[in-house]
């Protein structure tokens, strides 16, 4: 959906991690029983399904070396070198054709393969099937490890490094097949059934390890969106109370407010998190000729006594500052600009987490005992304080869902 809507998206690797899906879940559907005998009964051709299915698969397997050549190479190197991957692609799967043609057909379906080993056309088909994903996954070895070593995020490293042991045991996998495929036409009749344990064992581990290489970033993908979005909800009493005194600050318009918030949860959560951060900065800028030193002070000694210490007491303080200027220029005081707030984080994540710390801290026992501080030293004209200002003076009593 997300390539159908935007065509900027739509990047080799991307396209082609589409096609791997799509082509390896249209081979194992034309194998199912029902599927088998539809296309060879259409068809009027035995076995057709066979041929399909492992054409399809081939293809995927194609997809799966575009992916990693995007993933390693610039995009302009990356497109030749996939169209050289494509003519491959077709030439093999001329030659599986060919070779499909030449081979009898079997009473029984399902039959075919085991009824034709002794014959040339199936052995040449099978060395072309098997040496096709075993040059699949020589690929996956040589190239994946470079993109691996290149991965930040560590569930994204483990998926990868899961795929390249899909490479490896799926060496073992076509290993075997390929010289299964063609020990009958060397006299070694009794090797096949040597190699079975051996030609299941590396399915088996291809299957888990595959299975891993895509679960892994599926469970990591999982968990971070899971706690911006909870980053995201922590965040929303002190971005609600800087915000609702300066609705112009806002990215999103009151319609979308449900969607807004429903987003945050939900699919773009990095971005719902990431703009509420923005817009709780661009507060503070607007705070910033009511921050005042002295209520700066007040917050200091306040921590002090408290027994504050660390990032815990500089949140302590920034919190009152902040909440002393919303305070003041709600209530239309005079503007100080004497204090100031630094900025908590050198990135997004880091500035998200400094101020899910000032979000604690706003509602908490010094920020109130500075405001409180403020109010009994005077108030220029109390009957200026409107809903906005109590709003802010009650924060951290009720917070918003």
């Amino acid at each position: 959906m997300d390539l159908w809507r935007d065509p900027s998206r739509r990047s080799g690797a991307r396209v082609s991690r589409v096609m791997i899906v799509a082509l390896g879940a249209a081979a194992m559907l034309m194998l199912t029983p029902g599927a088998y005998a539809w296309i060879d009964r259409v068809s009027g051709v035995d076995n057709l399904a066979r041929l399909l299915s492992n054409s399809t698969t081939l293809g995927a397997c194609a997809a799966i070396q575009t992916m990693i050549l995007y993933w390693v190479k610039p995009p302009p190197q990356a497109a030749r070198a996939a169209l050289g991957r494509l003519a491959v692609l077709a030439a093999a799967l001329a030659g599986m054709a060919v070779a499909f043609a030449v081979t009898p057909t079997a009473e029984n379906n399902g039959n075919w393969q085991a009824d034709n080993t002794g014959e040339l056309g199936i052995s040449v088909y099978l060395a072309i099937y098997f040496g096709y994903l075993a040059w699949t996954a020589v690929q996956i070895i040589l190239l994946v490890p470079r993109y691996a070593r290149l991965a930040h995020l560590a569930h994204i490293k483990t998926g990868l490094w899961c795929f390249v042991a899909f490479g490896w045991t799926g060496m073992i996998y076509n290993g075997t097949g390929l010289i299964t495929a063609v020990a009958d036409d060397l006299g070694a009749t009794a090797l096949p059934e040597l190699l079975v344990p051996v030609y299941l064992t590396g399915l088996g581990l291809s299957i888990v390890s595959l299975i891993l290489s895509v679960i892994v970033p599926i469970l990591g993908i999982t968990w971070m969106k899971s706690y911006r979005a909870y980053q995201c909800c922590r965040l929303r009493p002190f971005w609600a109370a800087l915000t609702g005194a300066h609705p112009e600050i806002l990215l999103e318009t009151p319609a979308r407010r449900f969607a807004y918030n429903v987003g945050c949860i939900f699919a773009r959560e990095h971005q719902a998190l990431y703009r509420r951060t923005t817009e709780i900065r661009d507060v503070y800028l607007s705070l910033r000729p009511w921050m005042d030193a002295h209520a700066q002070a007040l917050a200091e000694r306040a921590a002090d006594a408290a027994g504050l210490s660390g990032r815990r007491r500089a949140a302590a303080v920034e919190a009152a500052v902040v909440k002393a200027a919303l305070y003041a220029k709600v209530n239309r005081h005079p503007e100080t600009g004497t204090g100031d707030v630094q900025p908590g984080g050198e990135d997004m994540p880091s500035e998200v987490a400094w101020l899910l710390r000032v979000a604690a801290e706003f509602s908490g026992t010094v920020a109130a005992q500075v405001l409180d501080e403020l109010r009994r030293d005077g108030d220029p004209d109390p009957g200026r304080t409107g809903t906005a200002a109590q709003a802010i003076t009650t924060q951290g009593q009720e917070h918003p869902a």
